[in-house]
């Protein structure tokens, strides 16, 4: 049975410290934000200062990360703007407290190494089976769905379940090479287990992040070989690479050819002689069929309320009006907007409209990525050609981009600076006379177009050579566990500015650090004992 290390030998303070801090992290925010001060105050009063100077002289790499912090500072200096300052330098205070911690700390066993990463493979390994066993046995009773049903946010959950899966993905190639089969068979259930909350989850950002760095490892490695082998990747990459435009394709397919209405041949009225209003001029599509055809409100405003308790008039659970979730549903089964159409709906229909459900086929392939996907083409779709945008996560994006070019186009150099992006953003959007309700004004949901706004070119190119340049001169590029995890961040802040949250820039500066740190993978793979 394996023994941990903090089990025997000297006690090491700051090993309890990160102990304490990795275990945090798919756990606990507050946790998150008390271990990473420890870990601070433990890292400067354990041991002596001589052996501290030592240690930042061999570390002195993790240096470059602080400077991302300083930017801020000294942005926020000269662009002074009271509390939006300072409310950015508090969430960019990881850049800061969790390197200085690791340049002062007392040195950890590369076997310590290898415990702390199983323990946050474990941490994460709990967090999911709470989440589903929140889900599933509260989530009726608290209204909760499976996106809040982890400790942390689903995004940031996501990103550790990532590294999660790839570590264990090393250790089964490492059992795989000792012929350990009964080991490897425990890590392959964990891993897909992993894989499957994922899927479960549906955090488009965790996947996209998680499916790209799957097909670039494929390709590095096809490049790398030079045997029969790197055929059979070719096709696995060309199969992970099609297989997913293929299944994007056919869902978005009915919206670009819906079926062919000729407005001459409609019927004009209900079976009961109310008059139907057919409107092709709102376009708006459920499963390749027109929404605002044979529409008789009267019909199905009567007969709703005969059937539902939850009004036609009021709100279902997402806040959208019922008799336009309705109408959409209708039309996702094919049935009349009128009597008929309420008539034909089963009691499970009338229940998915009162929870917010617009499709039928969310019901019917909730298991599966379709409803998830479907939204977001839905999105884009209603955003290119209706103009929707509010209360939309994917429209909403495009809108923030939008309005963070128009801020980068005027502040090109040096950004507008940490105080003043909020103002900037509000601006643009009065500029642009985006349809976007001013509650829903925020910045982009892409880190480098933040950095961008706030920092300019000059700042940008800064964080990114802080970021890369350790990287790159320590040659730590080599361990593969660290090279993907820079890949799939660096892919997820394309949709998101995970740098600038809690819990996005705490887990990424954490393991920068404790990668940089380490000697490539020969921990992962159990060589090194010390």
């Amino acid at each position: 049975m394996r023994k941990f290390s903090f089990l025997k030998g000297k006690l090491n303070y700051f090993y309890f410290a990160l102990i304490l801090f990795i275990c945090s992290l798919p756990l606990s925010e507050f946790m998150v934000s008390a271990s990473g001060g420890i870990l601070l105050l433990t890292a400067w009063i354990e041991d002596k200062w001589q052996n501290k100077i030592v240690r930042i002289k061999d570390r002195k790499l993790l240096l470059f990360i602080p400077a991302i912090f300083l930017i801020y500072l000294l942005s926020a200096v000269i662009t002074h703007n009271g509390e939006t300052v300072l409310y950015d330098l508090r969430k960019a205070l990881f850049f800061i407290i969790l390197p200085l911690a690791f340049l002062v700390g007392k040195e950890i066993t590369s076997k310590q190494k290898l415990d702390l990463i199983i323990l946050f493979v474990f941490s994460v390994l709990f967090a999911t089976i709470y989440a589903i066993i929140n889900w599933k046995f509260f989530g009726k009773s608290q209204n909760l769905h499976i996106h809040n049903a982890s400790f942390i946010t689903h995004i940031r959950f996501s990103f550790q379940l990532i590294l999660a899966i790839w570590v264990l993905v090393f250790f089964i190639y490492k059992n795989y090479l000792q012929k350990k089969w009964k080991l490897n068979v425990a890590v392959a259930f964990i891993t897909m287990f992993l894989l499957s909350f994922m899927f479960i989850q549906q955090s488009l950002t965790g996947l996209v992040s998680l499916l790209l760095s799957v097909i670039i490892v494929l390709i590095g490695l096809i490049f790398r070989l030079k045997n029969k082998l790197r055929y059979i990747l070719l096709v696995i990459a060309v199969i992970v690479i099609v297989s997913p435009v293929l299944y994007i394709a056919q869902i978005a397919y009915p919206f670009y050819y819906p079926e062919q209405i000729n407005l001459e041949s409609l019927p004009k009225t209900t079976l009961k002689g109310n008059p139907y209003h057919h409107n092709l001029n709102n376009q708006l599509i459920e499963n390749g069929k027109y929404v605002y055809l044979y529409v008789c409100e009267k019909e199905m405003k009567e007969d709703w309320n005969k059937r539902s308790e939850l009004k036609y008039d009021s709100l279902d659970q997402y806040g959208y009006p019922i008799h336009s979730t309705l109408v959409r549903y209708l039309t996702s089964k094919g049935l009349t907007k009128d009597s008929e159409g309420i008539i034909a709906l089963t009691s499970e229909d009338i229940q998915n409209v009162e929870k917010g459900v617009s499709n039928y086929l969310f019901k019917e392939k909730k298991w599966s990525l379709f409803s998830r996907i479907y939204k977001s083409v839905w999105e884009f779709y209603a955003y290119t050609k209706l103009d929707y945008v509010n209360n939309q996560s994917l429209s909403q994006r495009i809108e923030f981009s939008k309005a963070a070019l128009t801020i980068i186009n005027e502040n090109l150099w040096f950004g507008v600076g940490p105080g003043n992006w909020k103002q900037a953003f509000f601006n643009a959007y009065k500029n642009m006379d985006s349809n976007l309700k001013e509650n829903y004004y925020a910045s982009s949901h892409n880190q480098y177009l933040n950095y961008l706004v706030k920092f300019g070119i000059i700042g940008f190119v800064l964080i990114l050579f802080f970021l890369i340049y350790p990287v790159i001169k320590s040659k730590r590029y080599r361990d593969p566990v660290f090279l993907i995890f820079l890949i799939f961040m660096f892919i997820a802040n394309l949709a998101d500015s995970n740098f600038e949250s809690h819990m996005g820039s705490s887990f990424f500066v954490f393991f920068y650090c404790f990668f940089l740190l380490t000697d490539g993978i020969d921990y992962l793979f159990l060589k090194k004992r010390e």
